[in-house]
């Protein structure tokens, strides 16, 4: 581990780095100015908002929008953080390798470029080269960076920053692809789900695990780094008997289970005692005690009805009679596989609410037709016949395209011949109208008459208590409240705007996609904000009640009358130039913050490319 700059090797007793001038649920004030002192860090004065009536229904107002100027959907503003210290957000810029700095205005929060935190110095520091960041995390003056290795297989780094002069502080080893970072409120804890995402070609796949670092004693040689791992839950391992059924582990053959689980997102709890995980692909949650660094449970999340029963309906086809076209499935179910995670308490009870996003696997890689089919994998490149004419047999040999070493995902039409003749859903998995185009979990060679078919992801949201069992969902009334507001435009994608090409798009894939997800606590009460990755926008809930969430609004910075570029073909970007007039395209992460004496969100629009700021209203 390393140190930039003239800061030494500072001892953090006991400290709680909390907001300067504000308090923790642990009253350490006092610890927090010690610690910041010692690194001389100085918190500006940051006006918080008083406390005022919350009866009214929340809805969000559009303050302004920051635009990185990079080129059209390459993550450059992925994942944003506010910090209170530093009254700064700090966003994810994968296409310039660094970390945007943007201030807030005085009169209404609006964002606007100040500084770039350069990933650079961090890589040399730590001794390896370097791919793109992932993550960021701001609290109490300190920023943490996940970034993944040039290979992405290869261990990462998180790197430690000071939001004053934005030096760094130290670098941490991870393990391969730290794909989020998350700071403990306290400010004394980092960290990381590391992915451990295999190769295109699935040659290399690396074990996905935790990264947790202790800073409470200080950020250099008594920074303690732990490495949790979850070999003991392979085959024969002393843990393995604890992986229950509604596990998925379901990846290429000869794939272990520490292999398979794919950490995605860290919630912790309200004391940091206990790091909720989201495995996203093996539909499960993993609990982990971070005194000892050791995983209490791994809990399976189960499964979704889609029946009529359950009173939930979808619109499962993007070559049906249009959007909008609702219906219930007997014996078709949904994985949650929740993507991004977030905490928080009520009356001593913790909970974690999950966006239910869904995520397949498919491994892809670039080589020659001739070389896939010689690895027996699957080629999806332009078709050349072994053995035609000379020109033909050149382009076979040489010319590039995908080639797909493995995927779960298959349309209904692909699974009909395995499907038993007495299956309820044996036609309509055949009929373009119903689920002939719906994306299906593909593990099974036959399906009886009592098997259930699986989809990806949940099409909501979803409230879990501390043992990570379902207290509610939202079933589908995401769905129904996007269609009631904006229907011409349902289940939109988010990189296209032509109504011809983007309308139903995404209705045979995970719908709106539910993506981010934030819960801030105002005035006594508890409301969830959740970002819709494709459909675009933001849909907020009053989660005061956890077993009843009561629908507060919807708003969608996105104007699907302007090109998304400006200059596009069928409504797809040719020239990789973002169009402003366009609006927000692909939420991926959401911020609460209180400041001037308002309240706020901060969304990070990973396709535009667009910082945005949100104002939190209260209407009668």
């Amino acid at each position: 581990m390393n140190l930039h700059g003239s800061v030494l090797s500072l001892a953090i007793i006991s400290a709680s780095l909390t907001a300067c001038g504000g308090s923790s649920s642990n009253d350490r004030e006092g610890d927090v100015e010690t610690a910041l002192a010692q690194l001389n860090i100085q918190c500006v004065d940051v006006e918080k908002a008083v406390a005022a009536n919350s009866s009214g229904v929340l809805s969000l107002a559009l303050v302004d929008s920051y635009f990185s100027g990079s080129k059209f959907a390459t993550s450059s503003a992925e994942i944003v953080s506010y910090d209170q210290c530093s009254d700064r957000l700090y966003v994810v810029n994968s296409q310039a390798a660094s970390i945007d700095v943007l201030a807030l205005s005085e009169n209404n929060s609006a964002p606007s470029k100040v500084g770039t935190i350069d990933l650079s110095l961090a890589a040399t520091s730590a001794g390896i080269e370097i791919g793109a960041a992932n993550s960021v995390s701001a609290k109490q003056g300190l920023v943490a960076v996940a970034i993944e290795a040039k290979v992405k297989q290869n261990p990462g780094l998180i790197a430690l920053y000071r939001s004053d002069d934005l030096s760094l502080l130290a670098t941490y080893p991870t393990g391969a692809l730290p794909d989020m970072v998350a700071l403990s409120s306290d400010g004394q804890t980092i960290l990381t789900a590391n992915e451990g995402e295999p190769s295109g070609d699935y040659s290399v796949d690396p074990e996905g695990s935790i990264t947790i670092v202790d800073i409470s004693k200080g950020y250099v040689e008594k920074a303690e780094v732990k490495q949790v791992s979850f070999v003991v839950f392979n085959f024969g391992e002393s843990r393995h008997a604890e992986l229950s059924a509604s596990i998925r582990t379901a990846g290429p053959a000869g794939t272990s289970v520490a292999q398979d689980l794919e950490p995605e997102f860290i919630a912790l709890n309200s004391d940091n005692t206990k790091a909720y995980v989201a495995l996203q692909e093996n539909n499960a949650m993993a609990i982990i005690d971070i005194a000892t660094a050791r995983i209490d449970s791994i809990k399976g999340l189960g499964e979704k009805s889609w029946n009529a029963a359950s009173g939930n309906r979808l619109d499962a086809s993007n070559k049906d009679n249009g959007v909008g076209e609702f219906a219930s499935y007997e014996q078709l179910v949904g994985l949650y596989m929740p993507d991004t995670i977030a905490s928080f308490s009520i009356d001593g009870a913790g909970y974690i609410i999950s966006a239910n996003e869904g995520d397949g696997r498919e491994y892809i890689y670039s080589t020659t037709q001739k070389a896939c089919a010689a690895a027996d994998h699957d080629w999806d490149g332009d078709e050349y016949e072994v053995g035609g004419d000379d020109e033909d047999a050149i382009k076979y040999a040489n010319e590039l395209g995908d080639c797909i070493s493995f995927t779960d995902e298959q349309r209904g039409k692909n699974i009909v011949a395995l499907v038993d003749a007495s299956h309820p859903l044996k036609a309509a998995l055949d009929d373009n109208n119903q689920l002939k185009r719906i994306k299906i979990v593909a593990d099974k060679e036959h399906y009886s008459a009592e098997d259930n078919i699986v989809i990806f992801g949940g099409r909501s949201f979803s409230i879990w208590n501390e043992q990570a069992e379902l207290v509610f969902d939202s079933g589908d009334d995401i769905a129904k409240k996007v269609f009631a507001i904006d229907s011409e435009n349902f289940n939109a994608t988010n990189d296209n705007n032509d109504p011809a090409e983007t309308a139903d798009n995404r209705s045979d894939d995970k719908g709106t996609e539910p993506e981010a997800i934030e819960v801030a606590e105002i005035n006594g009460k508890h409301y969830a904000f959740i970002g819709l990755e494709r459909q675009g926008g933001i849909i907020v809930y009053d989660v005061t009640v956890p077993t009843a969430p009561v629908y507060q609004s919807y708003i969608n910075n996105r104007d699907f009358s302007e090109s998304v570029c400006t200059l596009v073909e069928e409504g797809d970007c040719e020239n990789g130039i973002y169009n402003p007039a366009a609006g927000d395209l692909g939420p991926e992460s959401i911020d609460y913050f209180t400041r001037v004496g308002k309240h706020y969100i901060a969304v990070g629009n990973e396709v535009s490319g667009t910082t945005t700021v949100y104002q939190i209203e209260f209407d009668k």
